[in-house]
């Protein structure tokens, strides 16, 4: 794929938590499995085309394109093309003190499961995309632009951590997904005062009785308890951080008249809406 081999790596630290110390990519030749001296920094690679082994802690997968695999510092590792579809890769090496969690956001490197080589593996069908970011950190690193290629790696780790997050949710119980898609629309609609709970229950497609036991279940609230709490939440911001009149924010918040607003708001935080502001403006 690329006939060629692209390497750099730098002794800049941007920052002490997550910067990028090295890039590359590769077409691989085919050469006899060595054993990797383990390494002092997270290395991340991304497959093009082809395919090879990986080995970690003892444990062996083969990996085609649309995978990638990551290696912890100080981790025994192997890895090498196979002998029939060579593969084609591009890699990021990471320091600071941070990558841990910023990888585990990702699903990678969690606590609990080393033992599994599924903690260092991923999938992301759109190579097209992540192709672009990892090429682009090796180029805006090649062009002395540090800053810019770190840029382009949070992209990389944003793929990774909205695919990881979109797959935990799927992988919730349907009762967890109903909780869940109930949450979204009180987030999307809270500012309509016609949003209530019937309507909530027969958008979700479930009866309000088992929408309770739900809410009751995963977030130890009431549906209509969690909606009134998310609406008060809201208006906190907007006395702290606008000029609205208290009359406004109950509306736009989705409350009706604005002293059944007051009421809720000083059951909710014991304070009134006006003591409240009145904290953040001498």
């Amino acid at each position: 794929m690329f006939n060629a081999v692209g390497t750099f790596s730098t002794n800049e630290k941007l920052n002490n938590e997550f910067f990028v110390f090295e890039c590359g990519y590769e077409d691989v030749k085919l050469r006899e499995p060595y054993q990797y001296e383990p390494i002092d920094y997270y290395l991340i690679h991304f497959i093009l085309e082809g395919e090879g082994h990986f080995y970690i802690n003892d444990e062996h997968i083969i990996l085609k394109e649309n995978q990638g695999f990551i290696i912890p510092p100080n981790t025994k590792n192997n890895y090498y093309p196979s002998a029939e579809d060579p593969w084609s890769y591009r890699w990021i090496g990471f320091k600071g003190s941070g990558c841990q969690k910023v990888f585990q956001d990702c699903g990678l490197l969690l606590s609990g499961s080393e033992d599994s080589i599924s903690n260092y593996v991923y999938k992301f069908t759109d190579a097209y995309q992540m192709n672009h970011h990892f090429k682009n950190v090796f180029d805006f690193s090649e062009e002395n632009k540090p800053y810019s290629a770190l840029g382009e790696a949070y992209q990389v780790i944003d793929l990774l951590s909205s695919q990881y997050q979109e797959e935990m949710i799927h992988s919730l119980s349907e009762a967890a997904r109903y909780v869940e898609k109930s949450i979204n629309l009180i987030q999307q609609d809270y500012a309509n005062p016609e949003f209530n709970i019937e309507y909530l229950a027969a958008t979700v497609k479930i009866e309000r009785t088992y929408l309770f036991r739900l809410f009751k279940k995963f977030k130890n609230v009431s549906p209509k308890t969690y909606l009134i709490q998310y609406r008060l939440n809201k208006s906190a911001e907007l006395l702290k951080k606008t000029s609205y009149s208290i009359e406004e924010i109950a509306y736009l918040v989705g409350f009706n008249y604005s002293t059944h607003f007051s009421r809720q708001f000083s059951l909710y935080k014991g304070i009134s809406p006006s003591k409240y502001r009145s904290q953040f403006y001498s």
